[in-house]
């Protein structure tokens, strides 16, 4: 026998569209990518730039950017302006002029993520009429007839990478993080005065290898194989930094700078130079050409517990009116000591034969002869 089932019952949607006029569901392109994307039709050139931001707002690269002579790549025009260079490449020609420059005393710069290279002039300067608040992160500048980098009036820069330009890599005049700079005629870095720069490299620069102007500060640097090391001016800060194989010195204080917790090695010339009003404390001058710390001027500088080991002089101190204290040098192969007189110093205690028994166990007694607390020692 068959048996016959009733069929599912199957219902559709209605037949008859809403009232009304059609409309799309879909999001509009000014909600998918609200920003503006760097063209001839958005940002169109004008005598002297390939292309030209006239209004404030966030624009981005959708294309490498090829520059022409007498001209600049991209030129700011206008206050807020954020640049996504989209991991894509501004190359410059012959005789072409910046990459990227402001053109006018703006506020609010970003340049973001990209590269910039072979420009007749700088790489990016926004310090055309003294911007102000600008910031590049990012970006690789390379191979500019001048600097690399210049940035306005507090300016930031950070996670950037500059090398072979014909001038400084990298010309800040406020702050400059974790950064890279190389091979560059002039400076490395440089910074203006009240600047800082943190955790950044610079080697085989011809000149400095990072350059301080007055009352900055520079911590957690290395400077390796260029001219000179380190260099700031007065009143500045230079911690936990390390000078490596420059041609001349290692770190150059100046006047009224503090010099703390730092590595000066085999460098051409001398490890640390301090002029006056300096404090030279806990760093280690190791194998320098000529002197591990020289003190090259008179008057109320502070050396304190630093080591100095086969270097050309250990301590050189050619001014009176310094405090020196617990101090360490050996194997200077000129002279661990020279200091000239009227000088306030703790005893200096040769332990160059130090006589002490073999140590096994929890306790020995001193070999250092002194129990003087601001002695200093030859060993």
């Amino acid at each position: 026998m068959t048996s016959t089932l009733p069929a599912a019952t199957v219902l559709a949607g209605p037949l008859n569209p809403p009232a009304g006029p059609i409309a799309p569901t879909a999001k509009p392109l000014a909600e998918i990518e609200p920003r503006i994307s760097i063209s001839d039709t958005n940002t169109p050139g004008d005598a002297d730039s390939v292309f030209r931001i006239a209004a404030p707002g966030s624009y981005y690269l959708t294309g490498n950017i090829t520059g022409a002579v007498g001209e600049s790549g991209i030129e700011i025009a206008a206050s807020g302006v954020t640049i996504d260079l989209n991991g894509f490449d501004v190359v410059g020609v012959a005789n072409s002029l910046d990459g990227i420059r402001s053109s006018a005393s703006l506020r609010n710069i970003t340049i973001r993520n990209g590269s910039v290279r072979n420009w007749g002039d700088d790489g990016i300067d926004l310090s055309t009429s003294q911007s102000r608040m600008t910031h590049v992160e990012d970006v690789h500048s390379s191979g500019n007839a001048f600097a690399g980098i210049r940035s306005g009036d507090g300016g930031l820069v950070v996670n950037c990478h500059v090398s072979y330009n014909g001038e400084d890599g990298i010309s800040s005049s406020r702050t400059v993080i974790g950064c890279v700079a190389r091979n560059n005629t002039r400076f490395g870095i440089s910074i203006s005065t009240g600047g800082v720069v943190a955790d950044s490299s610079a080697f085989d620069n011809t000149e400095w290898g990072i350059y301080g102007s007055n009352g900055v500060t520079i911590t957690g640097c290395s400077a390796q194989s260029n001219g000179d090391g380190i260099i700031a001016f007065g009143d500045s800060l230079i911690k936990n930094c390390t000078a490596n194989a420059n041609t001349g010195d290692g770190i150059n204080g100046q006047q009224g700078t503090t010099i703390i917790d730092c590595i000066a090695s085999d460098n051409g010339a001398d490890g640390i130079v301090v002029l006056s009003r300096s404090v030279v404390r806990g760093n280690t001058c190791n194998g320098n050409a000529s002197d591990g710390i020289f003190v090259s001027s008179s008057g109320a500088n502070r050396i304190e517990g630093n080591h100095m080991f086969g270097n050309g002089r250990g301590l050189h101190v050619i001014g009176p009116g310094n405090f020196i204290v617990r101090n360490t040098a050996g194997a200077n192969t000129t002279v661990n000591w020279s200091i000239v007189a009227n000088n306030v110093l703790g005893p200096i205690i040769n332990r160059t034969a130090p006589n002490s028994g073999s140590v096994s166990g929890d306790s020995a007694p001193s070999s250092l002869v002194s129990t003087d607390p601001n002695a200093n020692f030859t060993h």
